[in-house]
């Protein structure tokens, strides 16, 4: 991590392996770069196209893949083939997750020191109100890429885990390369208090920031999402149930309950149902990743399907027939090629079909891009539903699941639900969960804050599905809850170049 942060012209930022003796051509002075609130400004509105780009593409899809829901197809290349055999180590996949956690985190401290060294007595009341949403967004962007930090590389939390390893916690931006200031550990219990401390100054500088159906920046509905969604992670359930049912009942983001209108959600990027969808432009060359790893391939020039990854019988089975989620984000009877030359007939996976407005004119092929949701009130009412029920609220747990069911599936018989309670109430809200969130990076992380381990589904096909290698027993495999894997490798190199965590690897790698 002997690397400088330098801010070029443009505002886009980047990291150089470059002495500190070295500035690269058009690069702003780090001492110098920030000297309004404007300039303030300028790079704290950066970190949302940050948030964007780490939100968005395999930092969505790698969950997805290691998790029960999807096999490759036998021509996929072994793409993510590592993630979905658990096959990861000190320089697999999960290391995808390390670098740009603390680069966002280093960034907001650059922001917040900068900040605190502006004269604002002068300023008026618009820019003093600037200067307090860039803080606002710099606190959110250490709490938010602070828990994914926790969710990859740490136990899930507990009282019994509060005193194992936790993450670094930086506070001070770093540009020097000093070594011996490198941050080792903190306790898991530390760093899920600094956290919600950068949180709840997050919510400090937002508060006049109000919520909008589809705000494409950060506001005050978008850090209670966060607070709600790491609230429910550490069983919070008070919190969650707080938090959460004040987005839900407040009424600013209904939920989707027409067929019609499902497809807008994706497809055209409406903003419905969105506390935040973050901004995408195609004229601009402003764009993210796609969540798509190819559930959804078609070849142009043999006009045939030849997805990498293909639902299980599993997911499949979880919809109704009359479920609109089903019938968007599903397509039956599709006729896929494999690489070994059979062909069958299967259901794919559709969640991301590509919004025609970011796609260049005349493309033969989806790019499957989307504008990226961080968050979605649907979630809001899984949370409330799933903290009701585990904090012994049965009634209003039940009534938060069945308004989320019935707006996707108006035939669904709500008086079905009356008789749950308990372990099983809880069991057909975490499936509901399941069904909602599909492919949007939630279901491997879900697994391991559940504790109940992992089992593949049966395939939909198994003559196209890839048996080769390990592929053939990853396709049925089991993962116990007590399983290393469930917690990330600190990156190599990161361990190389920080001595404080030399020694303090991951059990297990």
């Amino acid at each position: 991590m002997k690397k400088i942060f330098l801010l070029i012209a443009t505002l886009a930022f980047f990291i150089t392996g470059c002495s500190l003796e070295e500035r690269r051509q058009n690069a702003l002075d780090i001492d110098s770069a920030i000297q309004s609130p404007e300039d303030l400004a300028n790079m704290a509105n950066y970190m949302n196209i940050y948030l964007r780009a780490y939100s968005a593409g395999s930092y969505v899809y790698i969950p997805e893949i290691a998790s029960d829901l999807f096999n490759p197809n036998s021509n996929y290349g072994n793409r993510s083939g590592g993630t979905y055999r658990w096959q990861w180590d000190g320089g697999s996949s999960f290391n995808a997750y390390w670098a740009p956690s603390y680069y966002a985190i280093n960034h907001s401290c650059f922001i917040i020191e900068k900040a605190g060294e502006l004269d604002m007595t002068a300023y008026t009341p618009e820019q003093i109100a600037s200067v307090n949403n860039s803080l606002g967004i710099a606190y959110f962007t250490k709490a938010y890429f602070g828990l994914k930090l926790l969710e990859y590389y740490c136990l899930p939390y507990s009282s019994a885990n509060a005193g194992t390893y936790g993450i670094m916690l930086v506070d001070l931006h770093r540009p020097n390369g000093d070594i011996a200031s490198y941050p080792g550990r903190s306790t898991l219990q530390e760093s899920y208090d600094w956290v919600i401390a950068n949180l709840n100054q997050a919510e400090t500088y937002l508060a006049a920031t109000p919520g909008a159906v589809g705000s494409t920046v950060l506001t005050i509905d978008a850090v209670h999402a966060l607070q709600a969604r790491l609230a429910l992670e550490m069983g919070d359930w008070d919190l969650a149930i707080s938090k959460s049912k004040a987005l839900v009942d407040g009424g600013k983001y209904p939920l989707i309950n027409t067929l019609a209108d499902m497809p807008g959600l994706w497809t055209n990027d409406n903003g419905k149902e969105c506390i935040v969808q973050m901004w995408a432009d195609l004229a601009a060359s402003s764009l993210p990743s796609s969540n798509d790893p190819g559930y959804h391939s078609y070849n142009a020039q043999s006009k045939a399907y030849t997805p990498d990854w293909i639902a299980n019988k599993y997911l499949i089975s979880l919809y109704g027939p009359n479920d609109i989620r089903y019938k968007t984000w599903f397509e039956e009877g599709i006729k896929v090629s494999a690489a070994n030359g059979a062909t069958g007939v299967v259901t794919l996976f559709n969640k991301f079909p590509g919004n025609p407005a970011l796609q260049p004119t005349g493309a033969e092929t989806s790019s499957h891009l989307q504008k990226i949701k961080l968050f979605r009130i649907a979630e809001q009412y899984l949370i409330a539903a799933e903290a009701y029920a585990r904090n012994g609220a049965d009634i209003p747990a039940r009534t938060y699941l069945g308004k989320l069911i019935t707006a996707r599936d108006a035939s669904f018989d709500i008086t079905s639900l009356d008789a749950l309670s308990g372990d099983a109430l809880l069991d057909v809200i975490l499936e509901e969960r399941l069904r909602e969130l599909v492919g949007e990076g939630f279901r491997w992380l879900d697994l391991r804050r559940w504790g109940k381990g992992m089992k593949r589904g049966d395939v939909q096909l198994l003559s196209i599905i890839s048996t080769a290698g390990a592929d053939a027993d990853a396709n049925s495999m089991s993962v116990s809850a007590s399983d290393h894997r469930w917690v990330g490798p600190i990156p190599s190199e990161e361990r190389d170049a920080n001595p404080q965590i030399r020694d303090q690897q991951n059990p297990g790698y």
